[in-house]
Formats: structure tokens, C-alpha cells, sequence
């Protein structure tokens, strides 16, 4: 009941506003890419579907012979930016047609496939054997090849690693000259999150444990005091943890899960993604408002309908299709969702966009109370989406996970998208000034999939062994035949500099230094609380 009188409010103020939703075309021409909101395309000259490793071979020489560059990438890619487009009018190969299981062995737990497999395909196998894959994420049609070149990770400080791409025992790869190569030992850590850039990932081979079930614990707290003294406590006393914190409102969830006997009753799945047409075409009038509607009162209602959505159980029983208060299930269905059309998620339609990095997990209660000091400056600013979301994983041995080589915090913020024509999103400054003061005190690491152009300032020296990793580019990859343009903007060889040009803040490409770089009616200004930042206010 409380959330059909929020949605009733929030439609009253869109309604006031005279504003309108449409949602983005899901068309798109032959040969162009585009990522899952259809808000950036790649144009290269061919893109092929290859169904074998030798067909791959072929097209890595041919790019050779032909002088051309080639990045890995489906049609349709689970990124924000390019990190997977090659770029324009070069090759781009996608893995559809490789989504195979090539070998398994329940004795010795593990399972060998194609990297075009996708996870929840992999996932309904590994329940039948009563089998899981040891880690934990949270949407599940990712594929195997994308989730290990971008890190995708989940939240847990109970298993060794909240990656897939830690539980990789060996991999298969056509690297730069269209040689086969199968990497294990020291090789593999470099592979493990390895952007595209080393070559074409086709097969890799996972170590797996017995099936479980789990028992989700879905609460809301609304006195967020004090959160920074117990947020590493909730996160290593439980299986896995996620935490939504809404500061803007002063409240905060939690969702724990902890392992139960694969023979406990309950059949319960995690249904955050069952969205209906009506809450769909609710979402879509707040996201147009969040943009246009003066003022940040909205914001706050909007806090407060998420608060409300995640405060308690959002869990179903897959026969029933009834929600469950004390909802068990199997470990993959209760912490993994899906969208009932995995080509059209709710996220697919409506204007979203994340920023997340990670920082070291002790720094995490000085890194909330930072972003107390930067909210007392700023008044009246909530986080309408999902809060501030926290995640946690242990130290990974890849060299270029998010969590290479120490135990790591997660922070997500979403916001409404910057879109062409349309002002900023209300207080995107103030998200601006937590992200430089979070890639700048901390040492964060943004993630390869989720974030902006800007935000990957300096990135070689967040990692010890980025050195370790260009060398084993260079050896794997000598003609650097595996590129694109977010690569090179990463490497440097791109300067982050030429991105500068008039409203390039608006646009998530700069960080401003001028007031040229600022939408018009604002101006390039400090930090009200970290002063190294510059934001556009």
C-alpha cells in the first residue's frame, strides 16, 4: 500500500510538470552495435559470428594481412561506453554462436564452455548436476567471455573471490598473431580481467563447489547513524552483503544471505527485475521528472519509493509467484535475477547510468564519512535510484581486477542519464565531487563497464601490476591488433586532455577546469567540502 501512495505522489508532481516518457527504439541498422540502452553505438566495417575456434584463427590473420584492428563484443553489450566496441570501421567479433559446453567432470568439479555462453544457461546445468559456481553477482545474462573481461563481480567476503573470473582454472585464447593459447599459472592471472585487448577468450574452464541454497534477510533501517561503525561488521559476519544507503533521507537496507542445506524447503527467486508495465511506465514519468522537475524535493520522494522497494523481501516462489517473507532458495536463483525478456530489462528502456568504484575495504568507514561532509555542504541532496550501494569481495591474484591485491569496498551511485538536449541530472554535481574525491583520496578503481569517460583518469597507476600486464600484452598481442578507443584513452595514449571541449562535463567526458566545459548557467567551480574536486554548479 505504501508504495502505490508513492507512486501516486510522485505521478501527481510529473503530471504538475507536463512531462511526458517515451522509451528509446530497439532498432538498430546492419552492422552497428550498440550497448543494453541503445545510448552508444559502434560502427565497424564487419561484424562476424564465428561458430569455431579456427574461424577466429582466420579472422585474426585476415585483420593482420589487412592492416585492421579487432575487439570482441556482442550486438547488443552490457556497457555504458565502448569498452567493448572496436573502433569504427574496423572488426568486431561477437561469441553468439559459441555458447556451448564443451566438457564436464562432476568428480573433479569443473566445467570447461565456449565464452558466448551465457550465465544463466551454465547456471541451469550446474543445478541439475548440484553444482554452483563459487562466487556471487547479481544479474545473470552476462556472458562468460564478457564477465571475465570486464571483472564482473558480485559481494562476498566468505568465499575466496567475489569474481567468475577468480574460479577460471584454465583459458583458451586466440591471442594477437591467431595462435591458439591456453593460459594457466601466472599467465592466467594476467587474462583473468583482461579487457578484450589480449586476444579472443573462446573457452575457459571453471572450478565448481556443491549446490546450495540460501536464506535472504531483506531490511530497512531509518536511522542511517552510525552506519560506518558497523558496515564492515554486517559485511563479514554474513555470506554476502548488500547495502543500499539513502543518506539523503537518512535511512538504509540491507540484504544478507546466508547458506542453507541444498535439501531445506523453498523454492524462492529473486524477482527485483519482475517489473510490470504500470511500474515500468511509472519509473519512466520519474526519470523524465528527475531531469526536469525544479528543485530537488522529487529526488527525495524518488529516495524514498526505492527505500521502499528494498526495505523488505523482494523474493518470490517460483511456483506460486507470490511474494515470500522468509524466502529460501538455490544459491543462484536467490542471488542472481533475470528480466522476464532478458532483451528488454527495465534498465534497457529507462535513462539509468552508474557510476561504481572500489576502494580498499578499510577505508570504507572514513570514505562515508567523507561523503557525510560533502552532503552537509550540499543540503537536500538524496540519491533517488538506489542509494549509495555497497558491495564486498576479498583480494583477487588477477592484475587487473577491481580487487587486485586487496580486499575491497564496492560504491555504486546511479543517476538519470546525461541526454542529448536535456539538462544534467538535479545534483550531479555533488555526484561529481564524491567521484573525484573517491578516485582521488582513495585511490579508487572505477569499473571497466559502468562508468565515464572522465573517471578513468590516471587509471594505470591504480594497479601494482599494470606494468606486469602491458608486458604480457606486448607478448601475447605484439602488433597490438586488440584495440579500441576506450583502450587507448585508458593507456594514455588517447590524453584524457583532448577530450576538453565546450559542455564536455555535461557529456561525462572531462572533469571541468574552465567554465566553457560547464552546461550553460553553471560554472566551473571547487568542491564545497573537497576542494580538489572541480565541479560544474
Amino acid at each position: 500500500m505504501k508504495m502505490i501512495k508513492l507512486f501516486i505522489a510522485f505521478l501527481a508532481l510529473s503530471a504538475v510538470a507536463g512531462l511526458s516518457f517515451g522509451l528509446y527504439s530497439t532498432e538498430n541498422p546492419a552492422e552497428t552495435l550498440s550497448n543494453y540502452q541503445n545510448t552508444y553505438e559502434c560502427h565497424p566495417a564487419v561484424i562476424h559470428t564465428p561458430s569455431s575456434v579456427e574461424e577466429i584463427q582466420q579472422i585474426v590473420q585476415d585483420a593482420i594481412a589487412n592492416g585492421q584492428t579487432v575487439m570482441t563484443g556482442n550486438r547488443k553489450f552490457a556497457s555504458q561506453i565502448d569498452a567493448a566496441c572496436t573502433a569504427n570501421g574496423q572488426v568486431q567479433i561477437t561469441l553468439e554462436n559459441m555458447n556451448h559446453i564443451l566438457a564436464f567432470d562432476a568428480e573433479a568439479k569443473t566445467v570447461s564452455v565456449e565464452a558466448g555462453m551465457r550465465f544463466n544457461d551454465l547456471n541451469d546445468f550446474l543445478r541439475s548436476q548440484e553444482l554452483a559456481v563459487n562466487m556471487v553477482t547479481e544479474l545473470n545474462i552476462f556472458t562468460i567471455g564478457g564477465m571475465l573481461g570486464s571483472g564482473t563481480h558480485g559481494s562476498t567476503l566468505a568465499k575466496p573471490s567475489n569474481m567468475i573470473a577468480d574460479y577460471v582454472t584454465s583459458m583458451t585464447i586466440v591471442n594477437g598473431l591467431g595462435e591458439v593459447k591456453v593460459l594457466t599459472g601466472e599467465a592466467l592471472n594476467a587474462a583473468r580481467v583482461n579487457l578484450g585487448v589480449l586476444g579472443v577468450v573462446v573457452e575457459v574452464t571453471l572450478q565448481l563447489e556443491p549446490a546450495f541454497k540460501v536464506l535472504a534477510d531483506v531490511k530497512g533501517y531509518r536511522d542511517d547513524s552510525g552506519l560506518e561503525n558497523i558496515i564492515l561488521d554486517i559485511a563479514r559476519d554474513n555470506y554476502s552483503a548488500n547495502i543500499a544507503w539513502f543518506p539523503g533521507i537518512g535511512r538504509y537496507t540491507t540484504t544478507l544471505y546466508n547458506p542453507m542445506p541444498l535439501q531445506s524447503e523453498g523454492n524462492a527467486y529473486n524477482a527485483q527485475a519482475d517489473v510490470s508495465d504500470t511500474q515500468e511506465f511509472f519509473f519512466g514519468l520519474l526519470f523524465d521528472a528527475l531531469h526536469e522537475f525544479p528543485g530537488s524535493g522529487l529526488q527525495c520522494l524518488a529516495a524514498k519509493v526505492r527505500y521502499g522497494a528494498r526495505d523488505e523481501s523482494y523474493y518470490r516462489d517460483l511456483d506460486t509467484g507470490k511474494v515470500v517473507d522468509y524466502p529460501i532458495g538455490h544459491s543462484d536463483q536467490m542471488q542472481y535475477f533475470e528480466c522476464k525478456d532478458p532483451d528488454s530489462c527495465v534498465w534497457d528502456k529507462l535513462p539509468i547510468a552508474l557510476q561504481e568504484v572500489a576502494i580498499p575495504l578499510e577505508e570504507l568507514p572514513n570514505w562515508i564519512m567523507d561523503v557525510r561532509e560533502i552532503l552537509a555542504a550540499h543540503p537536500t541532496t538524496c540519491f533517488p535510484l538506489n542509494g549509495i550501494y555497497f558491495r564486498f569481495g576479498k583480494a583477487s591474484p588477477s592484475y587487473l581486477g577491481m580487487s587486485a591485491g586487496r580486499d575491497t569496498a564496492y560504491l555504486g551511485i546511479e543517476y538519470t542519464l546525461r541526454q542529448e538536449g536535456n539538462a544534467v541530472p538535479k545534483n550531479y554535481f555533488v555526484n561529481l565531487e564524491i567521484e573525484q574525491m573517491s578516485i582521488r583520496k582513495y585511490g579508487a578503481r572505477p569499473h571497466w563497464g559502468k562508468n565515464s569517460v572522465a573517471i578513468f583518469e590516471n587509471a594505470p597507476a591504480k594497479y601494482e601490476k599494470w606494468d606486469a600486464f602491458m608486458a604480457f600484452k606486448n607478448e601475447m598481442d605484439p602488433q597490438n591488433i586488440f584495440t579500441n578507443p576506450f583502450w587507448q584513452r585508458i593507456t594514455g595514449e588517447d590524453s584524457l586532455e583532448n577530450y576538453f571541449s565546450p559542455e564536455c562535463n555535461a557529456r561525462g567526458e572531462c572533469y571541468c577546469q574552465t567554465d566553457e566545459h560547464c552546461a550553460d548557467g553553471t560554472s566551473c567551480q571547487a568542491g564545497a567540502w573537497y576542494d580538489d574536486a572541480r565541479i560544474c554548479k
